[in-house]
This record gives C-alpha cells, structure tokens and sequence, in this order.
C-alpha cells in the first residue's frame, strides 16, 4: 500500500524544533545545546548549536520569511548582548560561545533572491532551508533542503550547439552569451 502524504501546517506540528533538531544532528553533524533561549520581545533563538567552529542560531519559522528574518536577527542580537552570561552557563567543552556565529534560517517559503539579499547585508553567514511537513499532525514526515547560493564557480562549460538541439531553441537565433546570461540569471 502506498502511503499519500499530504501538506502538514507547520504550525499544527509542536514539536517542529525537535523534528528540525534531528536533522542538524544527524545530516549536518551538529550539537544541539539548547533549545528556546531568549523571548519573543528581546529576541528568541530557536536551537543553540555547534560545531566546535562555529555557534549556529537557528531559528525555525512558521510564517512568513520576513518574519522569520526579522526573528533571526533579533535572536542574533539577543546572543551578542548575553555572550557572556552564556559563557558562564555553557561550559566551553559544551559550547564556545565566542566562535562566530552563523545564522540558520528555516522557512517553508524562501524567496529566490533572499540568498543573495542576506549575503550583502548581513555581517555574519546566514544559512536558508526550506522545509515542508508532510503526513499528519500525529505523524509527520520532514523535507528540508539547503537553500545554498552559487558561490561564484564558473559555468560548467556546455556544447551550446548540442544544447540549443536538446532544447529545440536554434531557430530563436540565441547567441552563446544569451545563453550563458540565461543560465546565469536561472542558478544554472
């Protein structure tokens, strides 16, 4: 029998952080040291992790991006001014909390240029996933994907003859240029 999944509210789910804790763990290698630190008013940091490199602030969100944006930059800001009362709480065999940091955002709605947008304005790494719930409340199934941006290697170099055959586009007339800006400007 084949199991349909069907969209889960992330909302609905309570316990969202733990779900999104699992998959830093087990996919990124990362230690999770806490969970909820701060509050909504000062600055709220979903999960508290590392990996001896770096403290990762992540901050799961449930709405919108902008929203989960705005929470992750408050959190950032609530960790810079409790440092060092973290420091006294936090052993540094737990958690160094003077690595720098780097903020983690999960949404279910990332828009295409929020990569590039956090990159030329934010001064610490931020890294996006896009996650989706599926199956039900009592029993839900988690997708999430790294939302990395290009870094900027060069264009695998492709045969735009036999690409513009593949596609069917010779007769538009493209140039290889128009081709390259129209890979560049889709993430290819």
């Amino acid at each position: 029998m084949t199991r349909i999944l069907k969209p889960v509210s992330g909302k609905s789910v309570d316990y969202l952080d733990q779900i999104c804790a699992q998959y830093f763990k087990e996919v990124c290698g990362l230690r999770i040291v806490e969970h909820n630190l701060g509050n909504a008013f000062t600055g709220r940091v979903d999960l508290l992790a590392t990996d001896d490199a770096r403290v990762y602030l992540v901050t799961i969100g449930t709405g919108e991006f902008a929203g989960s944006l705005l929470r992750s930059f408050m959190g950032y800001r609530w960790f810079r001014e409790n440092r060092e009362f973290l420091g006294r709480i936090y052993g540094a065999e737990e958690i160094d909390v003077n690595l720098p940091p780097c903020l983690v955002i999960l949404s279910r709605d990332i828009p295409v240029e929020a990569a590039a947008m956090c990159r030329d304005v934010c001064t610490v790494p931020v890294s996006l996933y896009r996650y989706r719930l599926f199956g039900s409340e009592d029993d839900p199934d988690i997708s999430i994907e790294d939302i990395a941006e290009p870094d900027g290697a060069p264009l695998q170099e492709y045969s735009f003859d036999e690409l513009r055959k593949e596609l069917g586009i010779e007769p538009a007339g493209l140039t290889d240029q128009d081709i390259r800006d129209f890979r560049s400007a889709m993430g290819f």
